[in-house]
C-alpha cells in the first residue's frame, strides 16, 4: 500500500505567541507533511503575519472572518482545501514529537486500509508539571483495529474521549463523510462531536506512543472563555446515531450521553455556574437517576463556588 501522506490542519485565533512553535515542531517531523494549512480567524495579535513571513512550501495560509467559536469553521475550510488523504490535526499552541507523523503513518499501514481514524496519546503540559492524558490502554490496545464500542467504552471508563484533537489524523473522505466541525452549532465540545460521529463510521487504531503535547498555559483558550451551561452538542449525534445501532451500542451511547452531561454540570459547578433544568430532561433514565442526583447537587454547590471565585 502506498504510504499516506499528510496534510496539517492548523487553526488560528490569537495565539501570536505559540503559533512559531507550533509550525517548528510540525515541519520537523521525520515524516514531512505534504502541506501545513494554517487557517486565521482574524487574529488581531500578529499571528498571522508570524505565519504569513514563514518561508516554507509546505507552508499555507488561508484567512476567514469573523472568529468562528472553537476554531471548527476554520478546521473546516482547512480539510476541504486539503490536498492530502489524510488530514493531521495540530492547534496553534500544541507541540509534536519528531516522529508523531511517522508513528501515525505505520500505524495506518499495518492495516492495509482498514482503518480511517488513528490517534497517539497526548501529554498535558501545566504549570504544576506533566502528565499523561487519561487513557484505558487495557480497552484500546496498541495497533490493534478497534470498534466504535471498544471507543466508546474506553471514553466511558475514563470519562476522558480517547481521541485528542492535536494527537489525532483521519482520512480526508472521512472526516467529509462525517459532516466535519459542528461550526455556527457549539462553541465548545465540537471536537469530540465529530471523533464520535468518525469513530461509529470506520475501524480506528491506537498508535500506543505519546507523541503530542497539549499545553495548558497558553493564550486565549477557548476552555477558560467559553461556559459549560450549554447542552453539549454531541447530544444531537448520539440520538441520530441511536436509530442504526443495536442494543449495546444503544446502551453504551445513553451512558456516554449521561457522562457528558455529567461532565458540563461538573465544570460548570467549579466555575460558580448554574446548570438549567434541560439537563436533567435529557437524561436518559433509568440509568439517569444516580447522575440527576449528582448533577443536582452540583447546582447547590455551584454558588459556594462563586463566592470562593469572587474572593480569591
Amino acid at each position: 500500500m502506498k504510504e499516506p501522506a499528510f496534510s496539517v490542519v492548523v487553526p488560528l485565533y490569537n495565539k501570536g505567541p505559540h503559533v512559531l512553535a507550533t509550525l517548528t515542531s510540525i515541519l520537523a517531523q521525520s515524516c514531512p507533511p505534504a502541506e501545513v494549512i494554517v487557517v486565521d480567524d482574524g487574529s488581531t495579535d500578529g499571528g498571522d503575519e508570524r505565519v504569513a513571513a514563514i518561508d516554507h512550501p509546505a507552508v499555507r495560509l488561508l484567512r476567514r472572518s469573523p472568529p468562528g467559536p472553537g476554531g471548527y469553521a476554520a478546521r473546516n475550510l482547512a480539510i476541504e482545501a486539503a490536498t492530502s488523504d489524510w488530514i493531521a490535526f495540530c492547534d496553534a499552541d500544541d507541540l509534536w514529537a519528531p516522529d508523531h507523523l511517522k508513528s501515525i503513518q505505520a500505524t495506518i499501514g499495518a492495516f492495509d486500509g482498514r482503518i480511517g481514524c488513528v490517534f497517539a496519546r497526548t501529554e498535558i503540559v501545566e504549570a504544576q508539571g506533566r502528565r499523561p492524558y487519561r487513557m484505558d490502554e487495557t480497552l484500546i490496545p496498541a495497533r490493534t483495529p478497534l470498534t466504535r464500542s471498544d471507543i466508546v467504552r474506553a471514553w466511558i471508563r475514563t470519562e476522558r474521549c480517547p481521541l485528542w484533537t492535536g494527537a489525532t489524523a483521519m482520512r480526508r473522505d472521512l472526516a467529509i463523510e462525517a459532516g466535519l466541525f459542528p461550526a455556527g452549532r457549539a462553541r465548545r465540545g465540537g471536537d469530540k462531536d465529530l471523533w464520535l460521529r468518525a469513530v461509529w463510521r470506520t475501524r480506528s487504531a491506537y498508535t500506543g506512543r505519546t507523541t503530542a503535547e497539549f499545553h495548558q498555559n497558553t493564550v486565549n483558550r477557548v476552555t477558560t472563555s467559553t461556559a459549560h451551561v450549554a447542552l453539549p452538542v454531541i447530544l444531537e449525534t448520539i440520538g441520530g446515531l441511536m436509530a442504526d445501532a443495536n442494543a449495546d451500542e444503544r446502551a453504551l451511547l445513553r451512558r456516554l450521553g449521561n457522562l457528558e452531561l455529567l461532565l458540563y454540570a461538573r465544570h460548570a459547578a467549579g466555575k460558580g455556574q448554574v446548570v438549567g433544568g434541560d439537563f436533567l430532561r435529557r437524561l436518559h433514565y433509568p440509568e439517569g437517576v444516580p447522575v440527576a442526583a449528582r448533577i443536582a447537587a452540583f447546582k447547590v454547590l455551584a454558588p459556594a463556588m462563586r463566592a470562593i471565585r469572587r474572593s480569591r
